[in-house]
């Protein structure tokens, strides 16, 4: 549906002073009606086609009909828009004309207005007198015609995918935890602050308005350094499905950090909102429905890397966002690194091989030796897959490597995140705090069926 009110505010913008419409009729062999002012109206003997100007309180396509309907009688026909026409009229006002055209069968009846005196149906290029811009108007509306599958682009919108487009603010706390709001109408639904755009919006506008309605905060004001850089942090582009029945295009910004002190004068719309509360990526795992969370997860992708990400949904069969990798030497001995004893995380004060969060646009490789390094400080080689099936407490989203590593031991160096990294024999590795999971894994290094082997 095009949006008439925007483009008519868009041309007061522009200086124009008065909107009108205008409808080239055509007939089934091309030829353009034409009707002649009476000698008692403005311009008389001129040529034109239908067309008026926009009375108060009246919508652009409204107007368009009721004009054709008065002028020459037609009625109920579907009106394509086409383009629009700028002049100045002959009182010196600058008019907008909005130009839309209709094919009605060769001999219909025309019963014209007391403004008319005479209609004639005429070929593109023999018009009689007329304006300069209704015979630019119906000369290039005939050239366009002529382009084999031309549609005016009224028409043309109908046939192409037109998604919704929605805004959101990615929100977090001073320790990185991240904002969601309980949903009054679907309570097991938690959303980040946001909505659909409507029309006159844009995105960015959207997602400040929906933060105000929804938080009671106009982070415009309470986060000027982080809103006036209008971060967009990614674009995701979700099919139409069973919950939501068209494509839903959706924008996804960056709402900086709100203080103690911001977050106590929250104010939801209990309408909309039950619960707000701020959650890390782990915790916000079991309150989300898979498909939510995966959005989530590609979410904080965006946001860590610094880079605007774009992502379809479904996603393609290979997406991933961690890695939990298995790392051996030529000992037998497998890399094990002792977590932080933390709330918030996966496993804390476990120990678990190294795993992590992927960046950017890593492939599943890229993530392992990367998070292998920054985690121990080990440089990893001849990596592979974990074949499945994969254990049920390794999440869907994470991918299980196998590594290989055969370097100095002084190598081996705690990085920032944990208490201790160190390679156990496969035998001890039981006898540490390792997550339930481990059982599933270790039978395969243990007997020498490395999963990263080729046999």
């Amino acid at each position: 549906m095009i949006d008439f009110d925007t483009l008519t505010a868009l041309a007061a913008r522009e200086g124009i002073e008065r909107i009108g419409v205008g409808v080239v009729v055509r007939d089934a062999a091309g030829r353009i009606l034409m009707i002649r002012r009476s000698p008692h109206d403005v311009l008389p003997g001129l040529w034109e086609y239908p067309g008026a100007v926009l009375e108060d309180g009246e919508s652009v396509p409204v107007c368009a009909a009721r004009e054709l309907a008065e002028e020459t009688g037609l009625t109920r026909w579907p009106l394509e828009y086409a383009r629009h026409l700028d002049f100045t009229s002959q009182y010196g006002n600058r008019v907008r004309q909005f130009v839309f055209t209709t094919v009605v069968p060769d001999g219909t009846l025309i019963r014209l207005s007391r403004d008319h005196d005479g209609h004639q149906w005429t070929s593109p290029g023999t018009l009689p007198p007329t304006s300069d811009g209704q015979r630019e108007v119906v000369e290039w509306l005939s050239h366009r015609l002529a382009v084999p599958g031309w549609r005016p682009v009224g028409t043309y919108l109908t046939t192409i995918a037109r998604p919704t487009t929605y805004a959101s603010l990615l929100i977090t706390d001073p320790q990185g935890r991240i904002l969601g709001m309980r949903s009054t109408i679907a309570p097991d639904v938690w959303n980040f602050p946001g909505g659909n755009v409507e029309h006159g919006h844009t995105p960015w506008s959207t997602a400040l308005i929906e933060a105000r309605e929804e938080l009671g905060l106009d982070l415009a004001a309470e986060n000027p350094e982080v809103t006036a850089r209008r971060r967009l942090v990614a674009v995701i582009h979700e099919q139409a499905g069973s919950e939501y029945p068209v494509p839903v295009c959706s924008y996804v910004f960056d709402g900086g950090v709100l203080t103690p002190e911001q977050q106590a004068r929250i104010r939801l719309d209990q309408s909309e909102h039950t619960e707000w509360r701020f959650e890390t990526a782990h915790n916000w795992h079991s309150l989300m429905g898979p498909d939510r969370y995966q959005r989530l997860l590609q979410v904080l992708r965006a946001h860590r890397s610094g880079q605007t990400l774009y992502f379809e949904r479904p996603s393609p069969e290979d997406d991933f966002e961690g890695i939990m990798v298995l790392v051996t030497d030529p000992a037998g001995r497998l890399l094990m690194h002792h977590r932080d004893d933390k709330p918030g995380i996966a496993w804390p004060g476990y120990w678990t091989p190294i795993g992590g969060w992927r960046e950017a646009d890593e492939t599943p490789e890229e993530t392992a030796a990367r998070e292998v390094h920054e985690e121990s400080g080990l440089t990893v080689t001849r990596m592979r897959p974990v074949p499945g099936p994969q254990h049920d407490l390794v999440h869907p989203l994470t991918r299980v490597l196998h590594a290989l590593w055969d370097g100095p031991e002084t190598d081996l160096q705690l990085g920032d995140e944990g208490l201790a990294v160190r390679m156990v024999p496969l035998g001890e590795v039981p006898l540490l705090k390792v997550p339930p999971y481990m059982q599933h894994y270790l039978p395969l290094l243990a007997t020498g069926q490395s999963p990263g082997s080729t046999a």
